[in-house]
Parts: C-alpha cells; sequence; structure tokens
C-alpha cells in the first residue's frame, strides 16, 4: 500500500486538516470498515475501484460516487466495504472548514455522505478532473490551488473566529466543559453558541462534546490490545462505563465491544459476495 499524507499551507491550516493519498490492492480480498458517528467533514476522490456502500440498517449496498462529500454525522449509518484496486485522494477540513471555505452553512451537510458536485456544483467537476491529470506529488498543490481560490471569494465569515475558539474549547476537553462554562469564558449566550455551531460546524455544541468522547474512546479502544473499556470511559470524559455504553449504543449502534469486534474482525476477509457482510456486521 502506497498511503501519504501533506499538511496545507499556512493560509489554509485553520480550514484544512490534511491531505492524503492512498494506493492499495486488496486483491482476492475485501475490507469491512464500520464507520461510527463523528464530526469529521470531507471530499472523497476514486481513481479506481470505488468503495461498496453499506447501510446499517437494511444491509443494502450501493456504490459510492466518484467524488463524494462526507459531513458530519450525528449517527453511523452506513459502513464500507472495500476491494479491488483502491486510489483515491481525500481533502478533510478543520470543523470549521466547509462553511469558512465554500460560503454553504454546514448544518445543511449534516448526516450527508453522497455526490460532492450536487452541493459544489461544476467547480468540484472541474478539480476532479485535474486531480485525475496529476501525478501523486501535483494532488495536494492541484487542491490547494483550488481551495485558496474558493477562500479568496469570501470576503468576511460572520463569527468564524468565534466558531473556531468556541470548537477548540470543546475539542481540548473532549467534550467536557459545559456549554454555559464555555459560554461564560468567551461572553456568549447558550443560544448564541449553538446557533454558531449549527452554522459553522453542522452539529449542536452538545452533539459535538459527545462525538469529541466517543472519538477519543475509539482512539483509545484502538490502540489497546485488549482494550479495559472501564478506564477508557475514565480517560474519554464519561460519567462511568455505564454512562460510555449508552452513549456507543445511541450513537454506533453498538456496545463499545461489539463495535470493537466488528472493527477487528472485518480487516481482510476472503471476497465472495455480498452476504460476507451479514457475518462480518453480526455483534455475536
Amino acid at each position: 500500500m502506497n498511503a501519504r499524507s501533506w499538511k496545507p499551507n499556512l493560509s489554509l491550516r485553520p480550514f484544512v486538516s490534511e491531505f492524503a493519498f492512498r494506493d492499495e490492492r486488496l486483491d482476492n480480498a475485501q475490507r469491512y470498515t464500520p464507520l461510527p458517528a463523528r464530526s469529521d467533514c470531507f471530499l472523497q476522490f476514486y481513481f479506481k475501484n470505488r468503495y461498496r456502500v453499506v447501510s446499517v440498517s437494511s444491509g443494502a449496498v450501493h456504490l459510492a460516487p466518484r467524488c463524494v462529500l462526507v459531513g458530519p454525522h450525528t449517527q453511523r449509518r452506513e459502513d464500507l466495504l472495500c476491494a479491488g484496486h483502491l486510489r483515491m485522494f481525500t481533502i478533510r477540513f478543520s470543523a470549521i472548514g466547509f462553511r469558512a471555505l465554500f460560503g454553504i452553512p454546514a448544518r445543511l451537510i449534516s448526516d450527508y455522505a453522497d455526490h460532492a458536485d450536487s452541493v459544489l456544483g461544476a467547480a468540484l467537476r472541474e478539480l476532479e478532473d485535474r486531480l485525475a491529470a496529476a501525478t501523486v506529488e501535483q494532488m495536494p498543490v492541484v487542491a490547494e490551488a483550488f481551495l485558496l481560490r474558493e477562500l479568496g471569494r469570501r470576503s468576511s465569515i460572520p463569527d468564524g473566529g468565534v466558531a473556531g475558539k468556541l470548537v477548540r474549547s470543546l475539542q481540548v476537553s473532549h467534550g467536557g466543559v459545559p456549554i454555559s462554562q464555555i459560554g461564560a469564558r468567551h461572553g456568549l449566550s447558550v443560544r448564541r453558541i449553538e446557533r454558531t455551531f449549527l452554522e459553522h460546524v453542522g452539529l449542536t455544541p452538545k452533539v459535538f462534546g459527545r462525538l469529541a468522547r466517543l472519538k477519543r474512546a475509539l482512539a483509545l479502544g484502538e490502540m489497546a490490545t485488549v482494550p479495559d473499556w472501564a478506564d477508557i470511559a475514565t480517560l474519554s470524559g464519561y460519567f462511568d462505563q455505564a454512562h460510555m455504553i449508552r452513549e456507543f449504543r445511541t450513537l454506533n449502534g453498538a456496545t463499545p465491544l461489539q463495535f470493537e469486534a466488528m472493527r477487528r474482525r472485518g480487516t481482510v476477509f476472503p471476497r465472495e459476495n455480498s452476504s460476507d457482510v451479514a457475518f462480518v456486521q453480526s455483534h455475536t
């Protein structure tokens, strides 16, 4: 597998967390990846095979668009099934980056994962063509030029700076600081914070905080050979392990043990047919 990542230039760093490229051949195997609820937002371009997207509720499978825009997700709705030759380029935005760069309220892409050009229009198709013709080294340069042009079209972003400060407060604490306390620190009402978050992040601050805790717990669980979920609950800012389990069930549709087992079991398995999905999704 050839995987690379780049940090954007200084002008874009408040809005873009990274550019990433991956070229991988799974040959006669496939990989099942459960996707947790998350606050991430990104654009992904496929130049060979595409992911198959699996509905968590029904098990139905469809092919991902050649260029997909994924907004923040308040629940685990779809998982990924990967096979064949994967060659892709990803632009990962900061929590406030999508709204700042494109001028589109982030609340409009909450729980969205579909054709990017339906939201961003013809300019996105032009970027896709340029990336397809570029070498790996040229891809981040092409993406930066496109995003800097978009940024130059925004004369000002009301509350953009405020939104960035609020996001950092919740990220640093993994969602552990009460919204009223954050408001008092910045001289803002709770209602003002909620409106700002929905506009710039696409989530309420309460949900963003819950997703920050979930992300922390998942990262700690993935790092451990045998996760100690009681310790992870404490380190992630949950009241106790029971609180963490309830949050996992609500946001991911599975307990921490079930989700981690699904993630590890689905790493690579024989490529046969779509019935394999039911096996990997099984919690038992």
